[in-house]
């Protein structure tokens, strides 16, 4: 009796470890297709990249920051999602065409790629161009509205985990959006904001919840980190009547103000302020404006480790201030030649930092860039070079023929987001990205309006003057 008790509570022990077991594991099978490698996004700055192993499937193996979504990539970036959660142990057989899953956690991947596809399809379908301000708004409300639907429509299927983290995530991915693609809309049809903007727009605020424990949900980061402060401080403009006078489309340095204005003491407002505050850096024009924020946000907010962090970047970004050197580099053109930043001295360079996969560059290169061009087309002095950060050469020269994008074209491909020397070298943490560089291959300005801003050409015919 004792030996059968015995063995009945290592058994027990056993299985409740294995139930407890962290980290979750994907295993694809692509056959028939051939691929040489298989990208996983995370929805940060660290893809993995997997060879295919001796049975030719593709093995990831993810420790930390689960729950998580993920995204396979595959041929003309065509996508299969995922959701993984601590225990996952998922199979994925895919031609990128037709998706089957199976394993423990296959459920909560069939539908969240079933509610993906079918919100990308239906987005897809979207000609803003032809539509009113409030049918715009109308048609984004409706569309966001659907990944909720059908996640209530599929809650018997899923795990309640999953029902949780999905059901956050879609909502605070329709705040988002309503708060976010409506402004730039109106900006793209040049009205005014403070006319065109749907009452209840101002009112979002009421529906975001500051909860530590919604912390690592990936659209809760995205809205509450890195969104919802301009928000804030857009929202104050449209109250104090200027949000139709000319102002920054980004102001970290505000931002920052906003959220010790409005976020509670709590985790969440201390996130905030560690990402805003490293915006903050990327986007001043003066370091020595920005000091004081900086040593004070140090003594309040920073670790040791992150201290080192902010230290070592305001270094790096006093290098790339203005009237600086810009960081020289040569890489291999379009047509296979070397460039390098010096061969353009006594002219003035716009770079254009990004890649295939970077909606925002490519709406820019399509709406704003050729209008960008022809006000400089007849001036020899000034050059417009884009540099892809791009980790594949087929997509990258694949934009380019599709956009029509007409400029000196640069490859700098990334192991993984935007992870490049020449991205490092100047302190490129996101994309779009654009900089100018003077006559003198100075720099004019690090963190440059975009194309399409009316701004630009300004300031390009300001370095020409100089």
């Amino acid at each position: 009796m004792k030996k059968t008790l015995t063995i009945l509570l290592l058994c027990m022990s056993a299985g409740w470890a294995f139930g407890q077991k962290k980290g979750a594991s994907i295993t694809v099978d692509v056959s028939p297709l051939k691929l040489d490698s298989l990208r996983l996004f995370k929805y940060d700055n660290y893809d993995i990249y997997a060879k295919a192993d001796k049975d030719g499937k593709f093995i990831y193996n993810l420790e930390d920051g689960l729950p998580k979504e993920v995204i396979l990539v595959g041929p003309q970036n065509k996508m299969v999602y995922a959701f993984l959660e601590n225990g996952s142990r998922l199979n994925i057989k895919t031609n990128f065409e037709h998706t089957t899953y199976t394993g423990k956690g296959a459920e909560n991947s069939e539908v969240l790629n079933l509610i993906m596809n079918t919100v990308e399809a239906a987005k897809a379908k979207i000609d803003a161009s032809a539509m009113t301000t409030k049918e715009f708004f109308d048609v984004l409300n409706r569309t966001n509205q659907m990944p909720i639907d059908l996640l209530n429509q599929n809650k018997q299927k899923v795990t309640p985990s999953f029902y949780n983290y999905g059901l956050t995530s879609f909502n605070y991915q329709k705040l988002k959006d309503y708060m976010w693609y409506g402004y730039y809309y109106i900006l793209g049809v040049k009205k005014k904001f403070a006319e065109e903007s749907p009452a209840d727009l101002w009112e979002l605020d009421q529906q975001v919840k500051y909860d530590d424990q919604l912390l690592g949900n990936r659209a809760y980061d995205a809205l509450l980190l890195y969104f919802y402060p301009p928000y804030l401080r857009r929202k104050e403009l449209f109250l104090q009547g200027k949000l139709d006078n000319p102002h920054e489309l980004q102001d970290a340095f505000t931002d920052y103000q906003m959220i010790l204005k409005y976020y509670p003491e709590g985790k969440v407002k201390k996130e905030a302020l560690s990402k805003t505050i490293v915006s903050v850096l990327d986007q001043a024009k003066d370091l020595s404006t920005v000091k004081p924020l900086l040593d004070e946000h140090i003594a309040k907010y920073a670790d040791n480790e992150t201290t080192k962090m902010l230290r070592e970047k305001y270094t790096t970004m006093d290098k790339l201030s203005s009237e600086k050197m810009a960081p020289d580099f040569t890489l291999k053109s379009l047509e296979g030649k070397d460039i390098s930043l010096r061969d353009f001295r006594g002219k003035v360079v716009y770079i254009d930092f990004w890649a295939s996969w970077c909606g925002p560059c490519r709406g820019e290169m399509k709406n704003g860039a050729p209008n960008l061009h022809a006000k400089f087309k007849d001036n020899q002095d000034v050059v417009f070079l884009y540099i892809s950060l791009d980790s594949k050469v087929d997509a990258w020269k694949k934009a380019i023929d599709e956009d029509k994008i007409e400029g000196i074209h640069l490859l700098s491909q990334a192991t993984s987001g935007v992870n490049t020397p020449v991205a490092k070298a100047f302190n490129i943490s996101g994309i779009p990205r654009y900089v100018i560089i003077g006559r003198d291959g100075r720099i004019i300005d690090n963190d440059a309006p975009r194309p399409s801003q009316d701004i630009t050409q300004d300031k390009i015919s300001e370095a020409l003057a100089k």
